[in-house]
């Protein structure tokens, strides 16, 4: 039974003890009492907090991979149809020379081939050249044309050994023209590299000056001329007091994966997402508990197939920290709206909604069914903008947030103002402009959506005491023409008869049904559908 206590872990690029201590509003309990066994019982506690952050909106299957070993190893960067492993398992029967922090060998860097399955197979020494035997060499970062690597070496410094960033270049197939980099500071760990996809910026942590407390995040911009920019803290979002470490851009730049201890988590190191939205990063979201565990999670590496590997010393593993392969999938949850009448709350069928990310990206574009209900996706804790619009009514932004990470259908109600009627000329003649009256087909019923643009005309009469109107009704050119006469009288019939219930005097309304003779679209037996709702229409003209 995996159970969770206090206790000193080793990260396996870092080579320091961290330790662990319990987040968020589990803590505070815990904190208030004179043990954790006093607070609550050790697995009861995992289970609380494991169930107090869900999957995330992804669900990951994992293994653990056959060349882990008693010893810490984690998978660094993906190279060429490799990947490259730090280590500190023996090389040959003997350590050479152990860490006296971790009591394990350095670590080295190898090379691996990845198979379709997840499987490292082959390991290889990485680099002569980079691997030497009495300093750790930790994680990767590799430039898009793959011949400039940046890496980690711990450097002693005063008996402790604090790691650095080197860079070196691939010439004759071997990595040369080693240098550590000018913005490594003397006394401070500066590791876990990543480049940008445009390879103009790095990534990566320390626990330099200008730290949030422990260990940050920071960036440092590669100039034209190969120089160096000073580093610059990314800042509040993504940073905490605490520790945030290993991070991961993805080669889209749509995201930033890193590890924390300080954001809420499950224990120790948790892996967060931080979406890069019109290049800045926001408010990172622990990837859940599909992923996490109650212990250190770091490490993460993805491809573009939703596939990669991630580190941990979760319960059940080979030693040390152990490498696992990952496959998730996303959990697409629902979203159903109802599009209203503001005053109302009439629904309104054929409003359109068009759905757009955090991106500015168009999603979906849906209308609303004769209940005025729409229905479509959205991605667990991502943020949308719903531009909800219908003919006659003023268009509403709605924004929206998808925060919860499980299989769930979202609610949500846009009420939409109506626009008021508009006096016009067409055509020499003087009319009150409103959207189009809706009956079902062979119908002459006015729907109840369109009471409220009758609604309308009554306010426009009742502005105007003296008016005279006219009510035109038109029909498309389907059916013979003798039935759509009587049947245009008999919707122009209807709409006056609302407007008399509503208050206006039947002596400012004269009606008249004009079936199919005066049709907007001339397009005869070949109309669209578009053509005969245009077609089919009711005018309200201005006679007096």
């Amino acid at each position: 039974m995996r159970k969770f206590t206090p206790t000193m872990l080793l990260l396996a690029a870092t080579f320091t003890v961290t330790s662990v201590t319990a987040q968020g509003p589990e803590a505070e309990a815990l904190e208030n009492s004179n043990s954790y066994t006093e607070a609550i019982n050790a697995k009861e506690f995992e289970n609380r907090a494991i169930k107090a952050l869900d999957p995330n909106g992804y669900m990951y299957e994992f293994k653990n991979l056959n060349i882990n070993t008693p010893y810490s190893e984690h998978a660094t960067a993906f190279f060429r149809d490799k990947v490259v492993v730090s280590s500190a398992k023996k090389i040959g029967a003997f350590f050479t020379k152990k860490d006296k922090t971790t009591n394990e060998g350095f670590h080295n860097l190898y090379c691996g081939d990845l198979n379709g399955k997840g499987d490292i197979k082959n390991l290889v020494n990485f680099s002569r050249a980079i691997n030497t035997r009495e300093n750790h060499e930790g994680s990767v970062a590799l430039s898009s044309s793959q011949d400039v690597v940046f890496f980690t070496r711990s450097v002693e410094e005063n008996g402790q050994h604090n790691l650095k960033i080197f860079r070196a270049e691939m010439l004759d197939y071997e990595w040369t023209n080693f240098e550590m980099l000018p913005f490594n500071q003397a006394g401070y760990a500066i590791e876990n590299p990543v480049l940008s996809p445009d390879d103009k910026t790095i990534y990566f942590s320390a626990n330099i000056p200008g730290s949030k407390g422990g260990y940050d995040l920071f960036s440092v911009t590669i100039n034209e001329d190969g120089t160096y920019g000073a580093p610059k803290n990314l800042g509040s979002e993504i940073n905490t007091h605490k520790d945030e470490r290993f991070p991961y851009i993805m080669g889209d730049n749509s995201a930033l994966y890193f590890s924390s201890n300080g954001h809420y988590n499950l224990g120790g190191l948790d892996i967060f997402e931080s979406k890069v939205i019109n290049g800045k990063f926001n408010f990172p979201v622990n990837m859940g508990s599909s992923l996490n565990s109650p212990e250190d999670d770091f490490g993460f590496l993805m491809d573009q197939s939703n596939s990669g590997f991630f580190t941990s010393n979760r319960a059940g593993g080979k030693g040390g920290n152990d490498i696992y392969y990952f496959k998730r999938e996303k959990t697409l949850q629902l979203l159903q709206g109802t599009i209203v009448d503001y005053k109302t709350n009439m629904v309104l069928p054929n409003a359109t909604v068009t759905v757009i990310d955090a991106y500015g990206r168009i999603v979906d574009k849906i209308q609303t069914d004769d209940k005025g209900i729409f229905t479509t996706n959205v991605i667990p804790y991502n943020s949308y903008t719903l531009h909800a619009s219908k003919d006659g009514f003023i268009q509403t932004d709605e924004d929206f947030e998808s925060f919860r990470g499980d299989d769930y259908t979202h609610e949500l109600t846009i009420k939409l103002p109506q626009a008021k009627a508009e006096i016009v000329e067409v055509e020499e003649k003087l009319m009150i402009k409103i959207e189009n009256i809706y009956f079902d087909y062979n119908k002459w019923v006015i729907k109840a959506e369109s009471t409220l643009s009758l609604n309308k005309v009554v306010d426009v009469l009742n502005e105007n005491p003296g008016m005279v109107i006219e009510i035109n009704a038109h029909t498309d050119t389907r059916g013979k023409a003798g039935y759509n006469y009587k049947l245009s009288n008999k919707r122009a019939a209807s709409a006056k008869a609302y407007l008399i219930k509503n208050g206006i005097n039947a002596s400012r309304l004269v009606s008249k049904g004009y079936g199919e003779t005066q049709p907007i679209e001339n397009c005869g037996a070949n109309c669209s559908e578009t053509q005969h709702e245009t077609n089919r229409r009711i005018e309200f003209v201005i006679v007096e």
